[in-house]
């Protein structure tokens, strides 16, 4: 269905834009109308086309909407919803910060969709796109209880603390990164523009040059010999090593969780995600198989995934989450602890919560350690990078000199 952009008024007065979908635009200032607003300026929105449910990519500088720009809207709801104001309305406030936000065709379409009798959830359920099945479950679990704007508070808790930590991993991985690839460009660069021209000086003198001179000579003189050769090798092999993660993800990933300090940080990662989920869920009155099976979706390790799977299958022939996980032996056992306190006790969501709480705590930590303990590493990798080519153009200047004198 075709989209507009409107500017208009209300009936007190107050000036309004947003988006509206309508088939025409008559029918897009009958809408207005209907809702109370009278229509100043309205123009078809570029790429306004009709699109399905599954394959709508909200407008927003072209790109769907982010785990942030949705724990946002999801904030504003929870916020919205809470003061008493009607889905419709809160749609709509949503709406009107702008036509060209991630969210705003996302919250046209799912307001439409209420004024037409949908539920909230049944709404956002034609967005899979956007809206995940933890998302659609809690909201479907707030209409049913009465207590949205409690749901969708806590979903935005949730998705803010994955967010959250999201950054933190990305961030600490982000400098180590970018140096090792400015010390590659530099690299590259040196070997190929300014080593030839120092070659040729060299070459010149009929000296016998020192190891290091020869290695960087012979080096350069190869990359630039088979330059297209050494490109379609870097590339074939990141295509091979994506291959390799793709077809053999689950070895790899046991392959990581075994590495020291990577392997911690990315299990109380995914143990502090599963953990947080299945809490608020149970929280959210979901049963716990259901739970689980939704949880399921959060954790992206292979080996966590496969524990997860199988403590649910147990869990339906009546066996206890704490002890199907511990036969995994991939969970810690302070969080299987913890659950089993749960699971004796009657609170196991508050247990699960307090489990999240502290493996976040512990990804905080790590991350820390991991940045002040790769980031002068890297340093010192490129710094000798460095000193290697500057000796093995110093090198041959300081013997020449010598044999001057």
């Amino acid at each position: 269905m075709p989209v507009w952009n409107y500017s208009g008024v209300r009936g007190n007065g107050e000036r309004t834009r947003g988006l509206v979908d309508a088939d025409s635009l008559s029918s897009a200032r009958q809408k207005l109308r209907k809702e109370g607003i009278l229509p100043l300026t309205l123009e078809a929105h570029s790429g306004g086309g009709e699109k399905s449910g599954a394959e709508m990519t909200p407008r927003g500088g072209g790109r769907r909407p982010s785990g942030h720009d949705l724990s946002v809207f999801t904030r504003q709801m929870s916020i919205l919803v809470g003061a008493g104001v009607p889905i419709v309305e809160a749609l709509g406030a949503v709406l009107d910060q702008g036509p060209d936000t991630p969210m705003a065709r996302v919250a046209s379409r799912i307001r439409d969709l209420v004024k037409e009798g949908r539920p909230l959830s049944a709404a956002m359920g034609t967005l899979p796109a956007v809206f995940s099945g933890i998302y659609l479950n809690m909201v479907r679990a707030g209409e049913e209880s009465g207590t949205l704007e409690i749901m969708l508070d806590r979903l935005a808790d949730l998705m803010e603390k994955q967010v959250g930590t999201r950054r933190k991993v990305m961030g600490a991985l982000f400098y180590p990164l970018l140096l090792m690839g400015v010390g590659l460009l530099m690299v590259v660069f040196l070997l190929l523009v300014v080593m030839p021209r120092i070659t040729a000086v060299f070459e010149g003198l009929k000296a016998t040059l020192p190891l290091p001179t020869r290695i960087l000579m012979g080096s350069s003189r190869w990359l630039n010999d088979h330059l297209v050769l050494a490109g379609g090798g870097a590339g074939l092999f990141v295509l091979l090593v994506l291959r390799a993660i793709r077809n053999h993800r689950g070895t790899l990933d046991r392959m990581v969780l075994s590495l020291p300090k990577v392997g911690a940080l990315l299990l109380s990662g995914q143990v502090a995600r599963f953990s947080r989920t299945l809490g608020v869920l149970l929280a959210s009155g979901a049963p716990l198989q259901k739970a689980m099976e939704v949880s399921e979706a959060v954790v992206t390790s292979g080996p966590v995934r496969e524990a997860v799977v199988r403590a649910r299958e147990e869990i339906a022939e009546g066996r206890a989450l704490s002890q199907s996980l511990k036969d995994s032996k991939i969970f810690p056992p302070l969080a299987i602890h913890m659950i089993a306190v749960g699971e004796r006790t009657g609170k196991l969501e508050e247990l699960l919560l307090k489990v999240a709480q502290g493996y976040e705590s512990e990804v905080d930590q790590t991350v820390a350690t991991l940045t002040s303990l790769i980031e002068p590493v890297m340093i010192l990798f490129i710094g000798g990078l460095v000193l290697f080519m500057v000796l093995s153009v110093l090198l041959p200047i300081f013997e020449m000199s010598q044999a001057v004198s």
